[in-house]
């Protein structure tokens, strides 16, 4: 059975949806940018996207107004026409509002914090209907809640973020190498972090080259002109890369650097954190994925990735402050899997958890406690018999996000991602 979808054209459009599925008792899927979806076959989907997709930008007031349908590239074009920007992800395809009410990590988390960090005020359509605002002074607990907490408290259907002065162009380097160079790439690395600038950002990434064999890529962003984003990565440079593709872009391409990586079809994410850059969690990622390749034409576009941000910047926020749990220095990481075809699916979900269960064994954690950032746990995010893998991702602040999902949604009316129990 196809699920209904619905085209809202009104923030009302989606009120009168959410109390349709819940008189009717039906399952209740929102679909905003797109990027990551879990539909019910059997429910409703109301789909943001095509009708509740524009941006508007406050030049004065350095203020976006954005609705919850879009893609952040859509941001990206129009802030950066008034020389401004919204930190967002690192791919040009993610919808804001999934990125933004999950954390929002990418390429300007040095400098701005996550996403929810720039949130100022957001429209939320709640559970019983209502279209309510939420701030810092409106209901300011479904205002903590949305800042991490995904789509438990409500479907929002506007977000306000603060915008950023940003400079039109930045400096990108594409360094291709030899899977045998991964240990003084790694070296590297840690050489760099020590004294890496909260304007600059990098991500390691195994994946194919050309003739479909494994290849190391590192990729580093400075949000510079060209002398200072050269100087910054002049170590990657001379380390005897295959290819060497760097200079300055325009500022709105910098998150479609990545998208040739995501493919059409079926995808699957599986993340954990780092605490440190040894090299047995690389060298043993690189022989896993290797081996997936080996063992599994079938995902030849999949790949792992690295992230290197500045935290100074995001762990200056206390993690009580918002419902984002995880603000302490570490490095995410990321087995993303890919394929064509459905009859692959349950080995591609096997594959990719054994994966990342090498590379966390190998860094000293546990896979069942570790689930890294939630926009990555794509393995657990959906796993809502109990709330084991909840209190995971929320850690100290699920209490405080019970209270709330009791006083906003206490039918549990929305709980796709990391579902929530309300308070007794």
């Amino acid at each position: 059975m196809s699920p209904s979808v619905m085209f809202p054209s009104t923030f009302e459009d989606v009120a009168a949806a959410v109390r349709q599925a819940k008189s009717q008792g039906l399952d209740l899927t929102v679909r905003c940018g797109g990027y990551s979806t879990a539909i019910n076959p059997s429910g409703l989907v109301v789909d943001l996207s095509r009708n509740l997709s524009s941006v508007t930008i406050d030049a004065e007031n350095q203020l976006a107004y954005v609705q919850g349908g879009c893609r952040f590239s859509q941001v990206e074009r129009e802030a950066i026409k008034f020389g401004f920007a919204v930190p967002a992800g690192t791919v040009s395809d993610v919808g804001v509002g999934g990125l933004t009410t999950g954390g929002g990590y990418g390429w300007l988390s040095g400098e701005h914090g996550l996403t929810l960090d720039s949130l100022v005020s957001a429209t939320v359509v709640l559970a019983n209907g209502d279209i309510v605002e939420a701030s810092a002074t409106e209901h300011p607990d479904l205002f903590w809640g949305i800042r991490g907490g995904g789509s438990n408290f409500g479907i929002v259907v506007e977000f306000v973020f603060k915008l950023h002065s940003q400079r039109s162009d930045v400096y990108t380097t594409t360094l291709t190498y030899a899977p045998s160079l991964l240990p003084i790439v790694i070296q590297q690395i840690n050489r760099w972090t020590r004294k890496q600038a909260p304007n600059e950002a990098g991500r390691l990434i195994f994946s194919t080259d050309s003739q479909g064999k494994p290849a190391v890529v590192f990729i580093g962003f400075k949000n510079s002109d060209a002398t200072e984003g050269e100087a910054a990565f002049k170590g990657f440079a001379e380390l005897g890369p295959l290819e060497n593709a760097s200079g300055m872009i325009p500022y709105e391409k910098l998150n479609t650097m990545l998208d040739s990586y995501n493919v059409p079809g079926h995808r699957l994410h599986w993340g954990l954190h780092l605490e440190r850059l040894d090299l047995k969690p690389f060298k043993k990622a690189l022989e896993g994925f290797t081996n997936l390749l080996s063992e599994h034409p079938e995902a030849a576009s999949s790949f792992v990735s690295f992230e290197f941000y500045h935290y100074d910047k995001i762990a200056s926020v206390p993690t009580e402050a918002t419902a984002f749990a995880h603000r302490a220095p570490v490095y995410n990481a990321l087995v993303t899997t890919q394929w064509e075809k459905a009859a692959f699916t349950a080995v591609a979900q096997a594959a990719t958890r054994e994966l990342a269960d090498t590379i966390a064994k190998a860094a000293s954690t546990d896979l069942a406690t570790n689930i890294g950032y939630t926009n990555y746990a794509d393995g657990v995010a959906g796993q809502n018999k109990t709330d084991t893998y909840s209190k995971l991702a929320f850690g100290a602040n699920y209490e405080r996000m019970q209270e709330v999902k009791k006083m906003y949604d206490p039918e549990s009316v929305f709980s796709k991602w990391f579902a929530i129990q309300p308070a007794a």
